[in-house]
């Protein structure tokens, strides 16, 4: 008996540190990224003025100082724009809209493989442009998940300062990232049976490969030079695991303060990879080499799609000081829409979700665990841009989204628009960049008009 029970336990024994072994051997255990100097630039927004209304009673400690530069961009902005000498906000049509003179913000959401769409739309808009530049006097960029490898690549080819040649690189390599030829060129997912080794669905190494390569392709520094100048401030965000709050990341000075190109390639590609790194199907992101200790970091698209609040609300306190109060204006927040810089939000996916009918009849635990995340998901991502309008009532925000993909007549070879089980399925990225080009052609161009309050 005894024998018996000593034999089972060293079995044990013996599985577990095979499987010790195996995560270590084979990265099954968390990615990790050395970059000392990354926390030094990870800003910690406070709330809303909502937000800590309903968390009044809770005790909330963001462990450092409450800096936030994106509020302090969106002010100057508006300040700006108030200027006497600045000239007078105009009403413009949708398909003009992204190529004024105005200031602008551009926010990206998450989506994984559904960054396809925005990279067919920017690179559709390049295109077209007689200049090479598919917005003009972008100002801040925004990003979250598969928002922050397109954020890194438009802060070059969005920046109007930069040399025309740089910009068509840049648009190239975000064309490039979204057009993988295998799914295993961006992760290593092997099904859900992968959690009880990895911790998670899919292996996020190729995806370590793919953003290097997209911004520092065969160790060439023109893309982080260019990052280092643009004139584009450029945020990604994410959610620390340990207090769950959400931090976002200043690219540029992640840039300008690393001692040498691979420090500052590893700290791009840190925060790329923690704004994409969804638990249970993304292997965990954790950063090291921090002087408060490792840090393990989640998508963002766990707290929200697009981020704004705190800044926002910042931009409305100078548009106030500016421009009074909007009822004292005739119509009511003329003159607060008059200093307000316009917003364009991507939303690189749906708004809804298809109809699932199987459901009805099945009870399988990862097919409703699949369903429930996706609607809740997916009622974030709309729901943060919808709460943009609440907290911006009197300017400019413009829209586009991947709607209309599953009954698109796409007009690639190598397109298949029916979307499968694949995270990354080649196919039907090609099928979103063809949707992207359509709807930058399409008349009236790809944005819409937010209703005002």
């Amino acid at each position: 008996m005894l024998k018996g029970i000593l034999i089972a336990l060293a079995i044990l024994l013996a599985a577990g540190l095979l499987v010790w072994w195996l995560r270590k051997k084979l990265n099954w255990g968390p990615q990790a990224i050395h970059s000392p100097h990354f926390a030094d630039h990870i800003h910690k927004p406070r709330a809303s003025k909502f937000i800590a209304d309903i968390q009044r009673d809770a005790r909330l400690d963001h462990h450092g100082p409450r800096k936030d530069p994106m509020s302090w961009e969106l002010r100057k902005m508006v300040a700006r724009k108030a200027d006497p000498g600045t000239p007078p906000h105009r009403k413009v049509e949708a398909h003009e809209a992204p190529h004024t003179h105005h200031e602008k913000i551009l926010m990206l959401s998450g989506g994984g493989q559904w960054g396809a769409y925005g990279a067919g739309l920017f690179k559709a808009m390049h295109d077209a442009s007689p200049d090479q530049l598919a917005m003009r006097n972008v100002k801040v960029i925004t990003g979250i998940s598969t928002g922050s490898l397109q954020t890194l690549l438009l802060m070059v080819a969005l920046d109007g300062n930069a040399r025309p040649e740089l910009r068509q690189y840049a648009i190239e390599r975000l064309e490039w990232g979204y057009s993988p030829k295998h799914e295993s060129e961006v992760v290593d997912n092997r099904g859900m049976i992968q959690m009880l080794l990895r911790g998670a669905q899919a292996g996020t190494g190729p995806l370590r490969k793919r953003i290097r390569d997209a911004i520092y392709e065969n160790e060439d520094a023109t893309m982080l030079e260019a990052i280092r100048d643009s004139s584009i401030e450029g945020y990604i965000g994410f959610v620390e695991a340990n207090c769950g709050l959400f931090h976002y990341a200043d690219v540029r000075e992640l840039v300008r303060t690393a001692p040498d190109n691979e420090a500052a390639v590893e700290a791009l590609t840190a925060a790329a990879m923690a704004s994409s790194a969804m638990p249970v199907f993304h292997q965990q992101l954790r950063v090291t080499g921090l002087e408060h200790g490792d840090r393990s970091l989640y998508d963002g698209g766990v707290r929200r799609s697009v981020f704004f609040e705190r800044a926002v609300e910042e931009m409305h306190e100078e548009i106030k000081k500016r421009a009074g109060h909007p009822d004292d204006a005739d119509p009511p927040g003329h003159e607060q829409a008059m200093v307000t810089p316009d917003f364009f939000v991507v939303r690189n996916g749906p708004t809804v979700r298809t109809s699932a009918p199987h459901l009805d009849a099945s009870d399988n635990p990862l097919h409703n665990g699949k369903r429930g995340y996706d609607l809740l998901v997916n009622e974030s991502e709309v729901g943060a841009i919808a709460n943009l309008r609440l907290l911006n009532p009197h300017g400019d925000i413009w829209v586009t989204t991947a709607d209309g993909w599953d009954n698109f007549d796409c007009q690639c070879e190598e397109a298949d628009c029916s979307k499968e089980d694949e995270m990354f399925k080649p196919a039907f990225m090609a099928c979103l960049r063809d949707l992207g080009r359509h709807k930058a052609q399409r008349e009236g161009g790809p944005w819409w008009e937010m209703r005002k309050l």
